[in-house]
């Protein structure tokens, strides 16, 4: 399944959507410092629903191909992740960190220049996620490539164990979202080993994908009533595979149902990371 997927293409223009919706949404529940108690409260459950699978369908999405990646000699291979990520990271950064150093009086976060030069120790603001990506791909490629046991597998198992004692963990540089992505990045790395897209009929099984995804975010604002951070951690693995999967099964019925929105979709999709950096 080295082909092209179009599924693929329209799936990555949806996170593209998505990040537009969640970051207009996030500004007015921050600014108005919305929660499940106030008035719009609706604002607020939209963001929490996004910011619930968003990024860890992000890293699903960076692990799908890897496994071709993988097989490049390690200098081919980090190059093409110094371009594909960490320019981007850098040279975004820094017109970031400029911006807000000039209209620093109308920012809200006091980023700039100091920020900007820590930048390459510290995750520069939303930017982060090309960072964590890029040592992702490195830590992946070097377990994979030293060929100790099932590599792929024990990064899996790995990936599992920290996710699920990262909360027993202190925050230290980016360990932190290395243990929350890293399961999503490696779920990625088995998607197209395992599920043949093209093969999904829509016309029988799409609906329950949708009470599927909407039973669960009923669950998941419930939770938030509680204001337990540990439950809302654990349960928010279940958000992600759930509003994750629900994006494929939207994707393919998009590729095949609606040419239009397809069309709209996969050029977004082809042209995916140079949108989330200027987005973000």
């Amino acid at each position: 399944m080295t082909k092209h997927i179009e599924t693929i293409d329209i799936l990555k223009g949806i996170t593209i959507i998505l990040v537009v919706i969640g970051h207009a949404v996030q500004g007015v529940a921050s600014s108005q410092h919305l929660t499940l108690n106030t008035e719009y409260s609706s604002i607020f459950i939209l963001k929490q629903i996004i910011y619930g699978f968003h990024m860890p369908l992000f890293f699903i999405i960076a692990g799908l191909f890897i496994n071709s990646w993988v097989k490049r000699s390690f200098k081919e291979a980090i190059l093409q992740k110094i371009l594909r990520l960490l320019i981007p990271y850098f040279f975004w950064s820094f017109i970031t960190a400029l911006s807000m150093q000039f209209a620093s009086s109308y920012t809200n976060n006091g980023l700039g220049i100091k920020e900007f030069l820590l930048s390459p120790i510290i995750p520069f603001s939303q930017y982060w996620f090309l960072y964590v990506l890029f040592f992702i791909h490195v830590i992946y490629y070097i377990l994979i490539n030293i060929n100790l046991f099932n590599s792929k597998l024990f990064f899996l198992l790995v990936s599992i164990i920290l996710y699920f004692l990262n909360p027993l963990f202190d925050n230290i540089w980016i360990f932190d979202s290395l243990c929350k992505y890293m399961i999503y990045f490696s779920i990625g790395t088995y998607i197209l080993d395992f599920i043949n897209i093209r093969q999904f009929r829509y016309n029988s099984t799409i609906i329950l994908p949708i009470i599927c995804f909407l039973l669960v975010n009923i669950i998941y604002i419930a939770i938030l009533y509680f204001d337990n951070n540990l439950l809302i951690y654990y349960f928010g693995f279940i958000t992600s595979i759930v509003g994750s999967g629900f994006c494929f099964f939207i994707s393919y019925y998009i590729e095949n149902k609606i040419k239009i929105m397809k069309d709209i979709l996969c050029f977004f999709g082809k042209n995916q990371w140079k949108f989330i950096v200027y987005i973000y």
